[in-house]
């Protein structure tokens, strides 16, 4: 199987193509991801921002297959470029074997609280080994050491001490440095980050993101940054790619998207953004409305009813072709030139 298969692009680590990401519920079925792709290139950082409610989340899970058991793959492709071979995650069975060298050899994932990821009752140092047990090849007498290194690696002061302490004892940003730690135990290609900064303060989040910058060069592995935070995005990705209601509605080399947003949903989230140079008493701009649930989207263009630019009879009736505008950037929008 892994042999058949070959990514578009060598410098590709992940390929998604066309992934539907449904949901069984009381209410019906649901469809939470909608024909979503995007790459993520080997050594490079890969940015997903959009709303709350968006699927940004729910794509991430898809690649690392932690979906929860009402949901699962419904179509499209996951091309994997792991060290054994190219692998569509999307196709393998859940008790495949290859999951297992996936999971934490392969890839890893940072969740948005550390606080609720890591168990109370074990100390820190208790789970890194654990992850050092099931995904490295290190002996046993070797397991603890490799715990401190890696504690030390992510900047946490006095790691002999940490290693021995539980996850109430630390500080927010300490046990964001130490689910790094956990991430980075077996080296993986990929390190998915899901909002790994909101809830520390401002200081501490430059800290991790300085942190993950660091460590990526230092092991040349590819990061996938969910957010929803343009400014995080555009101080730390490579490549984005903006999401709204199951779909990707632009990408673009970072640098690009900055200066030359091209979707009216891009434009608006850049316009909601407080300046520095903003005049005192001026009313921060918004987006009307608020993300429909995944019960109710829209007929056409998920973003019509909210949209400054649409047109009546057009963007109401069919999805907008992906146009292809030069040099990576690619809009979903029939007036993005409006």
């Amino acid at each position: 199987m892994a042999n058949a298969l070959c990514m578009e692009n060598a410098e590709n680590l992940v390929e998604v193509r066309d992934l539907v990401v449904k949901f069984r519920t009381d209410e019906g079925i649901v469809s939470a991801v909608n024909s979503v792709s995007y790459d993520i290139p080997i050594g490079k950082t890969m940015g997903v921002v959009g709303e709350s409610g968006c699927g940004k989340s729910v794509t991430s899970n898809a690649i690392m297959r932690i979906l929860p058991e009402n949901g699962w793959i419904a179509s499209g492709s996951i091309l994997f470029n792991s060290r054994l071979g190219v692998f569509d995650i999307a196709r393998l069975p859940d008790k495949d074997k290859r999951l297992v060298q996936l999971h934490g050899r392969e890839m890893a994932m940072i969740f948005q609280e550390p606080m609720t990821s890591f168990c109370p009752v074990y100390t820190i140092g208790n789970q890194i080994i654990e992850a050092i047990k099931l995904h490295t090849d290190l002996p046993k007498s070797e397991w603890r050491n490799r715990a401190i290194d890696l504690l030390r690696k992510v900047k946490i002061a006095k790691p002999e001490q940490r290693v021995d302490e539980y996850p109430y004892q630390l500080s927010g940003g300490m046990r964001q440095r130490a689910m790094i730690a956990m991430a980075l135990a077996s080296n993986p290609r990929l390190l998915v980050a899901d909002e790994p900064t909101t809830s520390l303060d401002v200081t501490v989040q430059a800290q991790i993101l300085d942190l993950m910058k660091d460590l990526q060069q230092e092991m040349g592995m590819s990061i996938l940054m969910i957010n929803h935070n343009f400014g995080i995005i555009a101080e730390t990705c490579d490549n984005v790619a903006v999401m709204y209601l199951g779909r990707i509605v632009e990408t673009a080399a970072t640098k690009e998207l900055l200066e030359n947003p091209m979707h009216p949903y891009t434009q608006d989230l850049f316009r909601s953004i407080p300046q520095v140079t903003d005049q005192r008493g001026r009313k921060l701009a918004y987006i009307e409305g608020s993300v429909p649930d995944a019960y109710s989207i829209p007929k056409g263009c998920a973003f019509f009813p909210r949209c400054r630019k649409a047109q009546k009879g057009l963007c109401d009736e069919s999805i907008p072709p992906v146009v292809d505008l030069g040099n990576g950037h690619k809009v979903s929008c029939f007036r993005y030139d409006q």
